[in-house]
């Protein structure tokens, strides 16, 4: 072999060892250690992300339900002359802390009041009469009107004062009150749903 071709060698040995540390590749990142035969490895969870808090539901603010001034193009104007047809007080709910009022009317005269909407499946008519001058005579007379039927949807009726609970399974309607008092001093009808109706 030739001298020059010697040098011709070592020169191209000399250009790529420079070329490979100019643009030398880049340093490998550690990786996860892999353990020692027979060395205990403990598991790492990953990180516990807690599920978001579901927020409770809105409770309606009740509304105040007030007597109609106008009120003959109701399909019903009058109270039929019994109402014990529609029976006693009904059965009481459970959990009186899952009970949430959404309107009522309290009054101490009788009249039929303004058209309202309840938007709940399963609701009640919770009524509470008060006579304090002649309460020997005292009578509460209420009817619920379904107003597209124009049909009584419930009724109650008590002679002296007290109270008196009606359930009703009938929602997403409009509806109205006719009330007949004699001898009362003061009455409330609450309507009350539960909170897992709202």
């Amino acid at each position: 072999m030739d001298k020059g071709d010697v040098i011709s060698i070592i020169a191209a040995l000399l250009i790529v060892s420079l070329v490979a540390v100019v643009f030398h590749s880049p340093v490998a990142e550690a990786g996860p250690e892999v353990p020692a035969p027979g060395q205990q490895v403990t598991p790492t969870a990953p990180p516990v992300t807690p599920p978001p808090t579901p927020e409770p539901p809105r409770l309606p603010e009740p509304f105040r339900i007030s007597y109609a001034t106008a009120f003959w193009d109701r399909p019903i104007c009058h109270l039929p002359a019994n109402l014990t047809y529609y029976g006693a007080s009904d059965p009481l709910w459970k959990n009186s802390a899952d009970i949430v009022p959404f309107a009522y009317i309290e009054e101490g005269r009788g009249g039929i009041t303004e058209i309202f909407h309840v938007p709940y499946a399963l609701w009640r008519l919770n009524c509470s009469v008060s006579a304090t001058i002649r309460p020997e005579a005292a009578h509460f007379r209420m009817a619920l009107v379904d107003l597209e039927r124009g049909a009584i949807v419930k009724g109650a009726e008590m002679r002296y004062p007290g109270s008196v609970i009606k359930n009703i399974q009938i929602g997403g309607k409009d509806f109205y009150l006719i009330v007949s008092v004699e001898d009362v001093s003061s009455y409330r009808i609450t309507l009350e749903t539960l909170t897992e109706c709202i």
